[in-house]
């Protein structure tokens, strides 16, 4: 019985144990992202909410709609996969099961011919006459080890028979509840395809509308680049002024700049939430295809009030005025984090800051409604990536 139960466990551990880390650990994965991104499609419901009590279409709008079907995208995508990765496990479980009814099979035949010779020899193996009509004690030994292992053996083909309905059981009912899953996955993917379907015709009538005043745009376009360039030489002038200040100074903290380097891709979000908009390097125009923007950082749109929040220990280099919002740079040995359209700033130039401090209120449009941080990352003088370092 204790050996019975102990094959029980181990099966039960083992199995279970492959079951999380071939299937479990990317289902996990899966989970976590699917929980990710219904977070990060509520925050850009609830943001489109704020930009809607504007009844002219606006480009910022766009933009995060936008942001939103990408979104479901990947969610549609994400569910996906979990159901390709149930259905194949379903389609393994089948197999095995075929194979573990035909060990149960095997094994039943092989007890049943087991009882039959049993049944045949029921007055030796059962009688002491079997044993004292031995030739010599030698003979005797043997006979009485065959009766044990013959009896032995009874008991095995029992146990593996159990083991075989026990293995079986499980598989089916772990198949069982991944059916179920499979249906709560087709009808949540269902509802996203026809959400994401609403949000893409919303998309279109807004973009239609707003390319009505096609003049506007590329006036618009033109504006927000040469703002875009002048924003971004004066950005290069500053670091490179303050690099060549520090070198002479020798004062450049090494420890502090490879302390930022080695928690790349697990800085803390500028926002505390929000999304992506206008990711790093060449976006396309929303409503001018052939028109792409280049992004030297990422647009973050977020809460009305919203704080921006300082991503990493270091110290205020430089705090300027745009003309309508400001910019704070926040120098992180020879790192620098810029954080841009600011109302109210809560810093001043050398103070040192802390991860997770608020630097500033973000600025909400006036026109639009829209609540938006510009954020960048540079290594000395080389523009990187914001995302890669955030995780």
């Amino acid at each position: 019985m204790i050996r019975k139960i102990t094959y029980l466990l181990m099966f039960l551990l083992m199995f279970l144990g492959i079951r999380m880390t071939v299937f479990g650990q990317s289902a996990n994965d899966l989970e976590k992202k699917v929980a990710q991104l219904q977070s990060e499609i509520k925050t850009s419901q609830n943001l489109l909410k704020q930009t809607s009590k504007n009844k002219e279409a606006t480009l910022q709008e766009i933009e995060l709609l936008q942001a939103q079907i990408k979104k479901r995208q990947d969610l549609i995508n994400t569910y996906k996969s979990q159901l390709d990765a149930l259905n194949k496990e379903i389609k393994s479980f089948k197999k095995d099961i075929t194979n573990l009814q035909g060990d149960l099979e095997k094994n039943r035949k092989e007890y049943a011919d087991l009882l039959l010779i049993s049944y045949r020899n029921r007055n030796n193996l059962n009688n002491l006459l079997f044993i004292f009509s031995s030739q010599d004690f030698n003979q005797a030994i043997r006979r009485l080890r065959y009766i044990k292992q013959f009896n032995e053996l009874l008991k095995q083909k029992m146990v593996d028979i159990d083991n075989n309905k026990t293995e079986i059981k499980t598989k089916i009912d772990v198949s069982e509840a991944d059916k179920k899953r499979i249906e709560q996955l087709y009808a949540q993917q269902k509802k996203e395809v026809e959400e994401l379907n609403k949000d893409k015709k919303s998309l279109n009538d807004k973009v239609a509308k707003l390319k009505k005043d096609e003049k506007k745009i590329k006036n618009d376009i033109a504006k927000k680049e040469k703002e875009t360039k002048e924003l971004q030489a004066r950005i290069k002038r500053i670091i490179e002024e303050e690099l060549a200040k520090r070198r002479a100074d020798a004062t450049i903290d090494t420890k502090l700049a490879e302390n930022f380097q080695s928690n790349k891709g697990k800085l803390p979000w500028p926002v505390a939430s929000g999304i992506v908009t206008k990711k790093y390097g060449n976006n396309p125009h929303p409503t001018q295809p052939k028109v792409t923007v280049f992004n030297n950082g990422i647009d973050i749109s977020t809460d009305q009030g919203a704080n921006a929040l300082c991503v990493f220990d270091g110290q205020v280099s430089t705090i300027f005025n745009t003309g309508s919002t400001n910019v704070v740079m926040v120098r992180h040995g020879t790192y620098f984090t810029l954080y841009a359209n600011l109302d109210k700033v809560f810093v001043k130039s050398g103070d040192k800051v802390k991860t997770g401090q608020k630097i500033g209120v973000i600025h909400t449009g006036a026109n639009d409604n829209v609540t938006s941080l510009h954020f960048e990352v540079w290594n000395d003088k080389n523009n990187t990536n914001p995302e890669s370092w955030l995780k």
